[in-house]
């Protein structure tokens, strides 16, 4: 045998990274549908927007922690098929919504979804990728990630122009529903651990995921105003399609992270956590300085940037550091900073909009958070990923075996 890279796009491999482009694509979606619903049809304002937004952040952080433990005990699939389910059922609540306190509630229902799905896929896919090629896998994921985030918005903002909000809902339960069959293609891949009959992991927060996730946090509560206000803004500043603000943020993301890729190993997470936080304050500056739409467009290119580097590398410090028994509980913890970030910032965004000068205020705020990121980020992050306690004095974790699951993988 040769020197050839062990093989990535496995059958398994390949189904569910389709499946999470499914899943991303409703979660993409939900961007444009969710503010719009809730501040034209319900007229419920910046603060309703800002709640509907932000629930779902809320409601997956209650579920992250042991949604990974589950993820570990019950196994992948198990725990992938739960949380398309839940997600299409969220979907189809929303046919029966109307009020602001309607669509809450089922977005709760969406976070908790969120939770089971998002950490799931993400053990899953480490699984199922060779212990060199790691890197390389968990760019694919956030990179079909930013596919989806792109075309739903577009997606979603086509059907309600031309159909209805009920037509993006019955949409978004089917690639729900595909989703899931996809999702059978996974092996179960359980950990090899010991049944303590605890719900909730002790320690509580894992600690591979405490540094990369606290910078992950307060970054991300930045990057939640763009989010949570985004295709209102475009509307405000004449940009005729919403969607073409998403399209720029994704498509300039996944550009960053499929041409840098091996530039973020290089340089280490401090200074790739720098580069993006940096990047991030200054484009939500501009979104809040420059009110036109070349400005719009400038900031989101700005700010695409900054987000294009930061998941990467602080995800890969965590899977390094993390045994491969824990893994799930690892990906769990990491990615609550996801749900914090987003119900945190998501409300904080509607608040400050409604009380403070609109929605360049939220801006103004998701800026500061990056700023304030970046200071966290230079002092827990290591200044290379073979700093020791990290990265550098762990092996990288050996490729789970999928056992009796090994039909699934075509072999």
């Amino acid at each position: 045998m040769t020197g050839r890279p062990e093989p990535l796009f496995t059958p398994p491999f390949a189904a569910l990274l389709l499946a999470c482009v499914w899943y991303f694509l409703v979660t993409g979606m939900m961007f444009e549908a969710i503010p719009r619903y809730v501040s034209t049809t319900l007229a419920g304002g910046n603060w309703g927007v800002g709640a509907a937004v932000g629930i779902a952040g809320l409601a997956a952080a209650l579920l992250r922690l042991p949604a990974g433990r589950l993820t570990d005990r019950k196994g992948r699939r198990w725990v992938l098929v739960l949380g398309a389910s839940l997600a299409g059922a969220s979907m189809l609540g929303l046919l029966a919504a109307r009020s602001v306190g309607a669509v809450v509630g089922f977005r709760f229902l969406t976070g908790l979804a969120e939770a089971a799905y998002f950490v799931a896929a993400a053990t899953a896919l480490q699984d199922l990728a060779p212990a060199s090629r790691r890197g390389e896998a968990t760019s694919y994921f956030s990179g079909v990630a930013y596919v989806g985030f792109a075309l739903g918005p577009v997606l979603a903002e086509w059907l309600i122009k031309r159909f209805s909000f009920d037509v993006v809902w019955l949409l978004a339960a089917g690639l729900s529903l595909i989703t899931a069959v996809l999702s059978l293609r996974v092996p179960q891949n359980r950990s090899a651990v010991v049944d303590d009959g605890r719900f909730w992991p002790r320690p509580l927060l894992h600690p591979a995921a405490r540094a990369p996730g606290t910078v992950l946090l307060i970054g991300l509560m930045g990057f939640s105003s763009f989010v949570t206000f985004a295709a209102l803004w475009a509307t405000e500043v004449g940009i005729a399609r919403a969607g073409d603000v998403f399209i720029l943020m994704a498509a300039t993301v996944l550009t960053v992270r499929v041409l840098t890729a091996r530039v973020i190993d290089g340089i280490g997470p401090r200074a790739t956590a720098t580069i993006a936080l940096s990047s991030s304050a200054a484009g939500l500056a501009v979104l809040a300085l420059w009110q036109q739409p070349a400005g719009t467009y400038l900031g989101t290119l700005v700010l695409a940037v900054g987000q294009g580097f930061m998941f990467p590398a602080l995800f890969t410090l965590v899977i390094m550091a993390a045994p491969e028994t824990e893994r799930g509980q690892a990906v769990g913890a990491f990615s609550i900073s996801f749900d914090l970030a987003f119900g945190i910032g998501g409300v904080l965004a509607g608040i400050i909009a409604n009380s403070l000068g609109g929605i360049p205020a939220a801006f103004w705020f998701g800026a500061a958070a990056c700023a304030l990121a970046l200071t966290v980020a230079r002092s827990l992050l290591p200044s290379s990923q073979n700093a020791p306690g990290v990265a550098g004095d762990l092996p990288p974790p050996p490729r789970a075996d999928p056992g009796p699951a090994r039909w699934f993988r075509g072999s």
